[in-house]
């Protein structure tokens, strides 16, 4: 009897991974803005069940009304961004002038490899340097708390 009843444990908890396993994964599960100082900041995010898969944020700066020695100051800004983005492997960084705006477009996949880089030089506010996930409803949950408005 105890062969048995080992032998449907194993079998159901076998189906239960099949199952989360199996989840379709979903673009723009969840997507959250803030505007800050003149900035409209956008995170988009991919998941798999509750797992996110990618980030996507756009921040946006009209530039409307700035002088020319504070568009040099966000040029800078943005070269390092470049250089630093540039050093992890498999993300995505742009930025564009586009309609008198400067348009900043970073994509993170998080995939255990990318996850650790991105926080290991700060670049995802986790507390967990171990890190080798996200959780979709914990990461909206802490937007949510922090002030962002969340879709």
């Amino acid at each position: 009897m105890k062969k048995k009843l080992c032998a449907l444990m194993a079998g159901a908890a076998m189906l239960g991974l099949t199952a989360c396993s199996g989840a379709e994964e979903v673009q723009n599960a969840a997507t959250a803005t803030m505007e800050q100082n003149g900035v409209m900041m956008t995170m988009s995010f991919d998941a798999k069940g509750d797992r996110v898969t990618k980030i996507t944020q756009e921040s946006v700066i009209d530039l409307t009304g700035y002088t020319d020695a504070q568009i040099d100051m966000l040029d800078s800004t943005v070269e390092d961004a470049e250089e630093t983005y540039a050093d992890i492997e498999n993300v995505e960084y742009s930025c564009e002038e586009e309609d008198g705006k400067l348009v900043e477009r970073i994509v993170i996949p998080t995939d255990e490899e990318t996850l650790k880089a991105v926080i290991g030089q700060g670049l995802l506010p986790i507390d967990d340097t171990d890190a080798t996930r996200l959780s979709l409803k914990a990461t909206v949950d802490n937007l949510e708390s922090s002030g962002w408005t969340v879709e």
